[in-house]
């Protein structure tokens, strides 16, 4: 099992971070830091690098970032410290009981590793800061026992495929746009207003119907990040209905050395958006559960060049529309949807494309 080791190479015992000193060989009691053989907090070897690890952990830092929930620290000594007994009080930082540890001093030089699993799930990924309060306990052979605490910030990173961005838009497609998958009450309510604004020479290009709950949550959330109207670190995780599965996304991009990268979960929010085709001048969020979810909603980009056209109702009435706009938001156009149970959004500037069975 590969861990995440936070390792420290240091060789005085007048140390900021966690080590034990033990005495020479011998079992004389060193006075000097000078007399003391090489000590390291962390001397086990690295583990090997996982898949999209950003910074392995280096000898001499306080930080350490990696995509790996589970992190061993370690306490060694080169030396004796038989007849040394030492308790460690570790408070990992993730609201856990802290954990206690009793470690018992050898002839032989040693390493004792203190390990803990962080949740791996995407809530979870984000710094910790870890603290080891450590005392020591027993000194039977009075040799000079000593062990220093350990503080180090544990930055838990998000995988490459956790990270929000343009990929995702392909894990959720639910972005159909043929009419034929609206259900079957309101689709041949579109077909017919649709059929009519072609007869009369309008130029219908129908961009999104059926969308999946899963595709909304990314929709409405990467809007929202892009437009700065929430943190990335404050997006709640999809709500599952009846069981169904959710994008399990990290939106809260991190720096490789665990910190909150605000410009890069914004950025990539942007890509998300735009691969998702949300029209760039929409005015509103796209709704978290929409009339999309139950095929009562279509999106049409609507357009006419010329000087007026003949729209017909649904009862057959031929309605003439010279105004302006030339697009799906001209109010007489609109009002000939509405004779199909095909209603525009309001108000029609935030959202110029929207049209749905009950107008929302």
């Amino acid at each position: 099992m590969s861990t995440s080791t936070v390792r420290y190479a240091l060789i005085s015992m007048m140390v900021t971070f966690g080590l034990i000193v033990g005495t020479a060989a011998s079992g004389t009691a060193a006075s000097a830091p000078s007399a003391q053989a090489p000590v390291r907090f962390g001397v086990s070897s690295p583990a090997s690098a996982t898949s999209g690890t950003a910074q392995p952990c280096q000898t001499g830092a306080d930080t350490c970032a990696s995509t790996d929930p589970e992190v061993t620290l370690a306490w060694s000594s080169a030396v004796s410290t038989a007849g040394c007994k030492f308790r460690l009080v570790v408070d990992w930082g993730d609201g856990t009981a802290a954990q206690t540890v009793k470690l018992a001093g050898v002839r032989a030089a040693t390493v004792w590793p203190v390990q803990h699993a962080y949740p791996g799930k995407v809530s979870a990924r984000h710094a910790y800061r870890i603290s080891a309060t450590a005392t020591v306990v027993g000194d039977a052979q009075e040799r000079g026992c000593s062990i220093e605490s350990a503080a180090v910030t544990f930055g838990l990173l998000c995988t490459d495929r956790q990270l929000s961005g343009a990929d995702w838009s392909a894990r959720w497609p639910g972005g159909d746009s043929s009419v034929d998958h609206l259900n079957a009450e309101f689709g041949p309510q579109v077909a017919a207003f649709v059929s009519a604004m072609e007869e009369a020479g309008i130029t219908v290009r129908p961009t999104s119907t059926l969308r999946s709950p899963q595709r909304s949550y990314l929709m409405h959330f990467s809007y929202l990040i892009a437009k700065g109207q929430i943190a990335a670190s404050d997006v709640p995780a999809y709500v599952p209905i009846a069981g169904e599965k959710g994008p399990k996304v990290c939106w809260a991009h991190q720096t490789a050395s665990g910190k909150l990268d605000k410009k890069g979960s914004v950025a990539a929010a942007k890509e998300l958006l735009s691969a998702l085709g949300v029209d760039a001048s929409l005015g509103t969020p796209p709704a978290l559960r929409s009339r999309h979810n139950t095929g009562d909603a279509i999106d049409m980009q609507i357009q006419w060049t010329a000087k007026s056209v003949k729209v017909r109702t649904a009862a057959g009435k031929s309605v003439k529309i010279g105004s302006t706009p030339k697009d799906g938001t001209n109010p007489k156009l609109i009002a000939v949807g509405a004779t199909y149970g095909v209603h525009h959004f309001a108000p029609v500037a935030a959202d110029r494309n929207h049209w749905s069975s009950d107008g929302h």
